[in-house]
């Protein structure tokens, strides 16, 4: 009854803790549907503090994080420097797990180890975290990339397994989690969780300001010091604040008591998690650096000695609910401002100035002079890693100096000056011709395709051809194919079948869709949004033979070592050929490298090719002559790994990146 009514009486803690982690459990075990699910990331404050350092230090988020992720940091700052560790109290799936194992220890009737606060073993455990903050920190803001993520059990569970993890790293981190805290109550909280260790250390957020204004009045004063010292000194005062001055007097909110209500039961401190000596307090305000205003001391108070509140004991009841409340108000403002803006994923200038030999600067652009074009619908640019090479491609653009890109929405501002370039070379120097199959003709029954054009605005992604196409599929209509070209506004032409006569309003019904409503593999539907705009009918402009429209839709691979032909010369060469339909599809196009690169290592081995041959079937195609063999061909084609070349002294031994069911036979090759 008792654990009952500890239970009861702090209802607020555990609504949110089990509320949390049924969530959690409803995402993993799939009875919220895929669709909806979110991103066990997005909520998880800590990768929002690394993308907030980040970005402060390199101007750019973390691949895959996003301003939602940097207000759930901000959130859990102000929850600490103004209350307490209301997040590890409240939310934390870990610390929910935590006090599970330890009420299923206890029913077992089984003695946990007690570490002792303040003693030598208790101080040199603590120190791990903060050595985890650095190290986390350090690489997460040098590959812009959330590094901790082998590391994190909860990302593990979360993502079931399915996310970016190395298996035996998280099995490792998980275990550690379960058994050490069956044998130390809070062992990840007190001595792993560098989320933990950040919010002990914001507990003492007056000094830690002190640390960061000496900081920035260095960096004002000229002094070059690395952030990493910056990054160092924080976790070094941390530590030393924690085990040194381990009560923190500068929060808001206080677990309180009352010593003249007070029995000196000590119920108080053998509830608490972190065993701080809370019956030891007297009348005022409780502080230790491991508070988290859980509320278990005041649960387990049969005299309402204690309560929550300001630095006086109050004994309204109310004040109890006021962490929990707290919480949840923190949570839902994060969710909202992380709704209301964006930050840049990338925040970049170049060739404005440069530094001279003897360190003085030289502006080699007139900075007021720039102006700024803003271009939506770039779906390719989804991440850190296609900004970065969004980026690549812009610095080859006379006249372009800088780059703001926005993932969630798919866009980018890009910084030029306007003397040297226009907004439409920008579009054009970016823009990539695309081509999209709807559906393959039967060239044995159709000779010619009609060629339909018509102009579209909004179409500056190379996925935005692909999505269109897959509306036009949805219709039924024979139409079989769409490509474009570069224009203002784009010119798009569609492949269709002669028989089919679709108008002007047919067409802008088709492509001023707003949501496409594409099948999933397995069931259900993806809905995404497009934003296009019908601009123009120009009616039928062509024809094209339909074996010229397959061979134009089929992307193919062709490589050949100038070499190998002149050794061969003189020699009876043949072409091992494999047909298959499914060598059309792109993943066979991207291994296609691979399949050369390992073949290219055995002598005899001329070219090797994917294409369609003369039946306009798609096909791969080695070239090769004496000493190859057909036999050994198959055998090198069909082995468990792959020997890849990717520098003279940087030779992998990796897995197959293809597999071949069904052999394939030779013909002499003729050129």
């Amino acid at each position: 009854m008792a654990k009952r009514s500890t239970i009861i009486r702090n209802w607020p803690k555990y609504l949110l803790q089990w509320g949390v982690l049924a969530a959690l459990v409803a995402f993993i075990t799939g009875l919220v549907p895929s669709e909806t699910a979110v991103d066990p990331e997005a909520y998880c404050p800590m990768g929002g503090l690394q993308a907030l350092a980040t970005y402060i230090a390199n101007n750019s988020l973390p691949c895959s994080m996003s301003s939602l992720q940097v207000m759930m940091g901000i959130a859990l700052v102000a929850a600490v420097v103004l209350f307490s560790k209301l997040f590890c109290a409240y939310i934390c799936p870990l610390g929910t797990v935590q006090d599970l194992i330890a009420k299923a220890r206890n029913a077992m009737h089984i003695k946990s180890i007690k570490v002792r606060n303040g003693s030598v073993i208790d101080k040199v455990l603590r120190i791990v975290k903060y050595a985890l903050v650095f190290w986390i920190f350090y690489m997460t803001v040098n590959a812009s990339e959330l590094f901790c993520k082998n590391l994190d059990p909860y990302y593990a569970v979360a993502t079931g397994f399915k996310g970016e993890i190395t298996l035996w790293m998280s099995i490792v981190s998980i275990s550690v989690v379960v058994v050490g805290s069956f044998l130390i109550d809070m062992f990840w909280c007190r001595y792993l969780c560098p989320l933990g260790a950040i919010s002990n250390t914001l507990k003492f957020w007056i000094w830690i300001g002190v640390l960061f204004g000496a900081y920035y009045v260095a960096d004002v004063l000229g002094a070059d010091i690395p952030w990493a010292v910056l990054l160092g000194g924080f976790c070094i005062a941390g530590y030393l604040l924690e085990i040194l001055h381990s009560k923190p007097k500068f929060q808001i909110l206080h677990v309180t008591k009352d010593d003249n209500a007070c029995t000196n039961c000590g119920l108080c401190t053998k509830k608490c998690p972190y065993h701080i000596d809370v019956k030891s307090v007297h009348s005022g305000k409780v502080c230790h650096v491991d508070c988290t205003l859980c509320g278990e001391c005041v649960a387990a108070c049969s005299t309402n000695a204690l309560n929550i509140g300001f630095c006086k004991p109050t004994k309204s009841r109310v004040w109890k609910i006021i962490p929990a409340v707290l919480t949840a108000g923190l949570i839902a403002f994060g969710m909202w401002a992380g709704g209301k803006f964006e930050l840049p994923t990338i925040d970049m200038k170049w060739g404005l100035e440069k530094v001279n030999e003897d360190g003085s600067i030289t502006k080699l652009v007139d900075a007021d002079a720039l102006q700024t074009i803003s271009i939506e619908g770039l779906r390719s640019v989804k991440c850190y890693g296609s900004s970065m090479a969004f980026k690549a491609k812009l610095e080859k653009i006379p006249g372009v100096y800088g780059v703001k890109t926005y993932v969630k929405r798919h866009s980018a501002d890009i910084l030029f000056d306007p003397s040297k370039t226009d907004a439409d070379k920008i579009q054009e120097a970016i823009y990539v011709p695309s081509k999209f199959r709807v559906l393959t003709p039967d060239h044995t029954a159709i000779d010619t395709l009609k060629v339909v054009t018509i102009r579209t605005e909004g179409m500056y992604d190379k996925m935005d051809i692909n999505y269109l196409g897959m509306q036009m599929r949805l219709t039924g209509k024979k139409i079989y194919g769409l490509e474009t070209e570069f224009a203002c506004p784009l010119i798009v032409r569609v492949f269709m079948d002669p028989s089919e006569n679709l108008d002007e309003d047919w067409f802008e019904e088709i492509v001023e869709k707003e949501t496409l409503e594409m099948p999933v593999h397995g069931g259900g539907v993806n809905e995404i949004e497009l934003n296009y705009k019908f601009e123009d009918y120009e009616g039928e402009t062509g024809r094209i033979s339909t074996e010229q429209f397959i061979r134009n839709m089929f992307s193919p691979f062709r490589v050949q070592w100038k070499s190998r032909i002149e050794a061969a010369e003189g020699k009876q060469q043949y072409v091992y050929e494999i047909v298959d339909k499914n060598y059309e599809k792109p993943i066979i196009l991207r291994n296609m490298p691979f399949l050369s690169n390992h073949l290219s290592r055995h002598e005899g081995v001329v070219g090797v090719y994917l294409d369609l041959n003369k039946d306009l079937q798609p096909s791969i195609q080695i070239r090769y002559a004496e000493p190859m063999t057909e036999a050994k061909l198959w055998e090198l084609m069909t082995m468990q790994t792959w020997t890849i070349t990717y520098k003279a002294d940087d030779v992998r031994e990796e897995p197959a990146k293809l597999t071949f069911k069904a052999q394939g036979t030779s013909y002499e090759y003729n050129e």
